[in-house]
């Protein structure tokens, strides 16, 4: 081996000797960061939501509705969404979002599609377009809004705008999870697109190793999407 190749070599080990402890020390950054932002003794809130026939739910949205006393939401909650189009489908079908949250509308599909919503929480319009030049749609009002395709009226998505950053979308077992909530009773929530009646609402006590709830939604029979149809012109 040449004294120059030696030399080289001992420059990459050094080098690669002083690096460790910077990435170390990202590292610990980082930990830090996550400790602070949540909250000390912080607790889940975990459970289920059936149908009146005790069947799990897919696809409810829980969510904190009221905080205890002197309790604040941490700091940097996100306030950007995406509602995409993909095989003429919006996805997700359903997307909660904490009120004031900008939500974009990307087009994935290679045709072009016209986004609106006629519900009185959030009316709007998004003509014509593909790809991702539609400006994102500020949802600034409680409550749920039914999104639309002007073009393929089998188009169909729901957003839910909550009060509170704690929300959950039910997985297919109806399962959820609120996490990072500091002790407290707290007002839960949960919601589904095909509810009749009263929505569930119960106060919660949360401390470490709360025992999971159940909430039961008497919800409407599922209606049968028609299937995405496919056209000759552009925008179809």
């Amino acid at each position: 081996m040449t004294a120059r190749a030696t030399a080289a070599g001992a420059r990459t080990a050094g080098t690669t000797r002083r690096a460790a402890p910077l990435r170390v020390a990202i590292a610990c950054g980082v930990a830090l960061a996550l400790l602070r932002s949540t909250p000390a003794g912080a607790a889940e809130i975990t459970g289920k939501v059936v149908d009146a026939s005790g069947a799990a739910l897919a696809g409810a949205v829980v969510f904190v509705d009221e905080l205890p006393p002197g309790t604040t939401p941490a700091a940097g909650a996100t306030r950007t969404a995406s509602m995409d189009q993909v095989q003429k489908q919006f996805v997700p079908h359903v997307l909660p979002v904490l009120v004031g949250t900008e939500v974009s509308f990307p087009n994935h599909d290679q045709i072009h599609h016209h986004v609106y919503s006629f519900s009185r929480t959030k009316p709007f319009e998004l003509p014509l377009y593909k790809g991702e030049n539609a400006p994102p749609v500020a949802f600034d009002q409680l409550g749920a809004v039914k999104i639309g395709c002007n073009i393929h009226d089998w188009m169909n998505g729901v957003i839910l705008v909550v009060p509170t950053p704690y929300f959950a979308l039910t997985d297919e077992s109806g399962l959820f999870v609120l996490r990072d909530l500091a002790p407290g009773t707290y007002g839960v929530v949960a919601w589904h697109e095909r509810q009749r009646g009263a929505q569930s609402r119960q106060s919660v006590d949360v401390v470490e190793n709360s025992a999971p709830i159940t909430a039961t939604i008497d919800v409407n029979p599922p209606r049968e999407r028609a299937p995405a149809r496919g056209g000759a012109r552009s925008y179809e």
